[in-house]
């Protein structure tokens, strides 16, 4: 049995995307797959039970069948500094490795994901660094190429982790950069000993939101709600201030956007559901729309959101959470799936856990 430690330089990188893709892909090869994430810093409550976001998402995905508990046995449940300054590391790093153990149990890999980037967890002795020792552990690191400094990250990074660190994967990454990161392949990365594992593309599918997602980020309240079944997914937003004529030429450049706009802006809410490129109203300062807006909406089956908030802080709260969106739906585990098997080569990966 061999694991896998999943980690990344700075948060939102794409752990959770790339377990999601390399487990349902494994699992096609036959492999038995295992999920574990020692340590949960994004937490949310599930029912009773406070759990980790991504590693209650990606255990769903994944079904490995592990009891929640195991898969993510250290939850912050208040501020970190709180949770440190209480907290015993020696019992925090044998309650995972006993975790670890029982999800490691009858599997063939397990895929650890990092807690945020890898050096979080540093004072309670579970940041990566900790965790692979403790596991015994190879890493897999996911990097997305901000900027050209992303190489000195990756770098540092490997002063830090040592020779754990075997594999890169670069993600959202645009088509021009692609010759910069052969250029950093070549000259650095093969000489530090990091095998590059491939080149994730950018996806706007992948970094939108689910309306759903936008109605609970703006506390919002459903006017329309999606056809029964269906998975709206928003790529772009729009600002309804300006005049039909004017805002026409905007409407028809989007794909899957969202308008924001005044509850009291009929002649704008009208037009967008006229073009069929609007996919969700987001009606600002708690004003309701016309009858009629509702009717057309319905019948287009476009959501309409109420939301109390005036328009400017309605798009920042939503633009808050863009690029933080978790792979959930059938169309979103689709395509990051997809982009693994194109873009990545398996092959070396299997040669390694072999």
């Amino acid at each position: 049995m061999k694991s896998l430690l999943i980690s990344s330089i700075e948060e939102y990188s794409g752990k959770s995307a790339l377990i999601i893709a390399l487990g349902l892909l494994l699992r096609e090869k036959g492999y038995t797959v295992g999920y574990f994430k020692p340590l949960g810093v994004g937490t949310t409550r599930i029912g009773d039970q406070l759990v980790d976001e991504d590693a209650y998402n990606t255990a769903m995905v994944l079904d490995t069948g592990d009891a929640l508990g195991d898969v993510c046995p250290v939850t912050l449940n208040r501020p970190y500094v709180e949770f440190a300054r209480s907290a015993n590391p020696v019992e925090l790093q044998k309650s995972v490795v006993d975790s670890y153990g029982r999800v490691a149990d009858g599997k063939d890999i397990v895929l650890v994901e990092s807690g945020g980037e890898y050096k979080f967890g540093k004072a309670l002795g579970l940041c990566d660094s900790d965790v692979s020792a403790m596991l015994d552990l190879d890493i897999l690191m996911i990097a997305k190429y901000t900027s050209d400094f992303v190489l000195d990250k990756i770098l540092t990074a490997r002063d830090i982790l040592g020779e754990r660190l075997r594999f890169i994967v670069f993600n959202q990454l645009a088509g021009y950069k692609t010759a910069y990161v052969t250029a950093i392949n070549e000259r650095f990365l093969q000489k530090e000993g990091i095998e590059l594992l491939g080149t994730l593309p950018f996806s706007p599918l992948l970094a939108g939101l689910s309306v759903r997602e936008i109605a609970e980020a703006l506390n919002g309240e459903w006017l329309i709600k999606c056809k029964p079944g269906e998975e709206v997914i928003i790529e772009e937003l729009l600002i309804g201030a300006m005049s039909p004529p004017a805002a026409l030429k905007y409407f028809r450049r989007v794909r899957r956007a969202a308008l924001i706009t005044g509850g009291d802006r009929a002649d704008l809410q009208n037009l967008a559901l006229e073009t069929g490129t609007i996919n969700c109203l987001l009606l600002t300062g708690n004003l309701e729309p016309t009858g009629a807006i509702l009717g057309k909406a319905e019948e287009k089956g476009v959501p309409v959101i109420l939301v109390a908030d005036d328009t400017f802080t309605t798009l920042e709260k939503v633009d808050e959470v863009f690029g933080k969106a978790r792979i959930r739906g059938d169309a979103k585990i689709g395509k990051v799936k997809e982009l693994a098997e194109r873009f990545l080569d398996l092959d070396k990966l299997m040669d390694y856990l072999g």
